[in-house]
């Protein structure tokens, strides 16, 4: 995967634009302050109101909004999406040759589904995720996560340019997108109670949290993330730290967090894992080793 440069043109595009979160909001207001022409739909017609004065044309329903050559979607969920282009028939009713530009998360069967839709019309469907909060919406920084047909994501590309900062093209077929965003969420979840078991563990020992997250933030701790996750992509489980080691540590976790009382259930989990990898003879490999047993539970081989 890379970052693929994103060439500014000053072509003006027709857009649709369908949902007005706090995220759709500072994407809309980008598009309109990068020369673009929109027209806006929003369930509650409160939140398209305001770009009516800086140029966009606000219209009573979603169908209303689809004559364009992008349609870009920006729902709460699936369920969002689903009745609208789905049940609501909005995907039997695009111009020919329009692109539905998808930038909501959705899951990868929803997403599957809609790809197939569109192409059974002859519309091309892509898959932009945004990685970012609505300030950074606004601000144009977000980072996208795009798939879809060649041609359809270089149409999107000067809105991307406009949109974010970086866009990374992760294949032609739209799920590749939300199959990347969805493992970054998880990993960002894994992270965030992880993180907070650990901070718990170290007030409950009397530590000071604060300290401990200047431990972890400005010590080489950040570039694990790279060296374990280079090790698992090319499948380099020459031991540096065995996977056995591993298992002593996260069992040291556990030993602290019952002397002061904290529950560790990520420690539990990925102790169970450790033994099981061990068993499976992954003992002696790279610590690393632990994301190929993963694998190749999940029936994956190199």
């Amino acid at each position: 995967m890379r970052v693929e440069p994103l060439q500014r043109r000053e072509r003006r595009v027709k857009i649709g634009f369908i949902g007005l979160g706090r995220m759709g909001r500072g994407m809309a207001a980008r598009l309109i302050d990068g020369g673009h022409e929109l027209t806006l739909y929003n369930r509650t017609r409160a939140a398209a109101e305001p770009f009516r004065a800086r140029g966009a044309r606000v219209v009573e329903s979603a169908a209303a909004a689809l004559q364009a050559e992008v349609i870009i979607t920006m729902l709460a969920d699936d369920a969002a999406l689903e009745a609208a282009w789905v049940a609501g028939g909005l995907a039997g009713m695009l111009p020919p040759g329009a692109v539905h530009l998808n930038m909501g998360t959705v899951g990868v069967p929803l997403c599957r589904r809609m790809a197939a839709l569109h192409a059974a019309r002859g519309n091309p469907y892509v898959a932009a995720p945004v990685l970012g909060r609505p300030h950074v919406a606004a601000l144009g920084e977000l980072d996208i996560v795009a798939a879809g047909p060649a041609a359809a994501t270089a149409r999107c590309r000067p809105l991307f340019d406009l949109l974010g900062a970086r866009t990374f093209v992760v294949g032609e077929a739209p799920h590749a997108a939300s199959a990347v965003k969805i493992a970054r969420n998880f990993l960002l979840a894994s992270l965030v109670e992880s993180l907070g078991e650990a901070l718990a563990l170290v007030r409950k020992c009397g530590g000071d949290p604060a300290l401990f997250l200047d431990v972890i933030t400005t010590s080489s701790f950040d570039r694990r993330y790279r060296d374990y996750g280079n090790r698992m992509v090319q499948g380099n489980f020459e031991p540096a730290f065995p996977l056995r080691l591993g298992l002593k540590d996260v069992e040291l976790a556990l030993q602290a967090a019952a002397g002061c009382g904290v529950a560790l259930p990520t420690a539990e989990l990925i102790r169970e894992r450790h033994l099981a990898a061990i068993e499976a003879g992954y003992g002696e490999k790279d610590w690393a080793a632990l994301g190929e047993y993963i694998a190749r539970q999940a029936g994956l081989a190199r």
